[in-house]
């Protein structure tokens, strides 16, 4: 089974949950698109035609023919309105009046007045049932438009270039989880102090995590306009869980794991903080890990083994920056194999893939394609060093 991403963050940033879109015919019909929603609509009426057709032809099929009218407004409001479900439920009173005797032309249906109470009122629950499902659909539809618009405002859309560096960003919550932002976070802003970018991961996945995330990312796009070093900028951010864990018991304290970068005007260094991160890669032929000696989480800087240090790595022109969280290689496919992050970026590189949009929309689909479940949120930020010919 294939399947194509759909969103409202359109095709151009992949950093919001997936609609996926099946491609097989039998996929379709189920997927919610305008012409697969009007066949299953009309379905309960075409399997009612189909079974009198046969039953009129066929007097072992009445019987079949009696339980379609019957189970007629039950089928429709499986997947119609209350007004289709009212239809149906006129229908099959109707005809359930009439029966054998009074209608004539047709063997069925085999009822009488007794059987016609109970069946109208069961037609009617379904009616009911048909508007209260309607009714929770459209709280639901108000709900999520209120959670996109919370994840734009938190996490906004990053433009294709920003800083004359090219800039790709994905970002998809755990499966099952209840809103479409979740405990990672990321952004890219131009400074005087040149590029600085932000990924990150606070843990839970609670209304908490969504107000430490709101918060660290607040806090970054304020210092990092101002703050002239990185351990500033650091500085501010530990603050700010710190300030946030005041406010929780002893057991409800919490931190962030974060990679701040800089790549200063001239674009021929890297400047990087980790806090509890997965390394950067660092792509030229192939993925290279900047492992660095470890340091803490943000909100856990007392446990460190030694104080924060700002890495510098040489960049040259074309050259990738990818920063990610742990749920993108955490997750794994059906046969239990992580999510091979490296070797997928090796093999794109070599095949000559580059741009950062490309990068990912081709790593999207390997993840996607392959199955691989989601058991955290997971984010990818891809900064490109424009090439000589730029």
């Amino acid at each position: 089974m294939k399947w194509r991403a759909r969103g409202p963050g359109g095709p151009t940033q992949g950093h919001i949950r997936p609609y996926p879109l099946p491609e097989g015919p039998w996929d379709r019909v189920t997927s919610g698109q305008p012409v697969s929603v009007l066949w299953l609509r009309l379905l309960p009426l075409s399997l009612l035609a189909v079974t009198m057709t046969v039953a009129f032809f066929s007097p072992p099929m009445v019987p079949y023919a009696d339980v379609a009218i019957v189970l007629l407004p039950a089928m429709t409001a499986l997947v119609n309105g209350p007004i289709a479900t009212g239809a149906a439920t006129v229908v099959t009173v109707a005809l359930v009046s009439a029966g054998t005797g009074t209608l004539g032309l047709l063997p069925f249906p085999a009822s009488e007045w007794s059987h016609v109470a109970p069946i109208a009122i069961m037609s009617l629950l379904c009616t009911c049932l048909a508007w209260i499902r309607n009714r929770v659909i459209s709280r639901l539809l108000d709900m999520t438009l209120v959670a996109e618009t919370a994840q734009g405002a938190i996490l906004r859309r990053l433009p294709a270039r920003i800083g004359g560096l090219s800039v790709a960003s994905g970002y998809n919550t755990a499966e099952g989880s209840p809103s479409l932002v979740g405990g990672d976070f990321y952004d890219v802003l131009e400074t005087e102090f040149g590029i600085r970018a932000v990924v990150g991961d606070v843990q839970g996945h609670d209304l908490t995590t969504l107000q430490l995330t709101e918060a660290l990312l607040g806090t970054f796009r304020e210092r990092a306009l101002d703050e002239p070093d990185l351990l500033g900028l650091a500085a501010r951010m530990e603050r700010r869980v710190r300030i946030d864990n005041r406010a929780r018991d002893e057991w409800g304290q919490t931190f962030a794991t974060a990679v701040l970068i800089e790549i200063p005007p001239g674009q021929g260094v890297l400047r990087f903080i980790l806090f509890g991160h997965p390394a950067l890669l660092l792509v030229r032929k192939r993925a290279e890990p900047l492992s660095i000696p470890p340091m803490p989480p943000l909100g856990l800087a007392d446990f460190g083994l030694h104080d924060a240090e700002v890495h510098e790595a040489e960049l040259m022109p074309d050259d990738l920056i990818i920063a990610y969280t742990d749920g993108l290689v955490d997750a794994r496919d059906s046969a239990g194999h992580h999510y091979p992050l490296i070797p997928l970026l090796d093999a794109n590189i070599v095949s000559g893939v580059r741009d950062p949009e490309q990068l990912r929309r081709n790593l999207r689909a390997s993840f996607f394609d392959g199955g691989y479940r989601r058991t955290d949120d997971l984010t990818i930020l891809i900064i490109r060093i424009p090439p000589d010919s730029d």
